[in-house]
């Protein structure tokens, strides 16, 4: 089992956090929403995802970075 964070998809805000084993056939996330795996590099719930950024941002806006932190 690995920790994976539930983002929506329309906002890119991760809005929750879950223990799963990937099998899409046992669970899935909800429509509108899609998973990616919950790593050590900052993210977390409130956060927006940024998946052509690196790091972690330190204002809000700031498209540069991995995780853009919430307002």
């Amino acid at each position: 089992m690995a920790r994976y964070h539930i983002i929506k998809t329309s906002s890119n805000e991760v809005i929750d956090t879950v223990i799963w084993d990937g099998d899409s056939n046992v669970w899935q996330p909800p429509e509108g929403y899609y998973c990616i795996p919950a790593t050590d590099d900052g993210g977390g719930m409130g956060f927006i995802y940024n998946s052509e950024g690196v790091g972690i941002g330190s204002t809000v806006g700031d498209t540069t970075y991995k995780w853009i932190p919430p307002s």
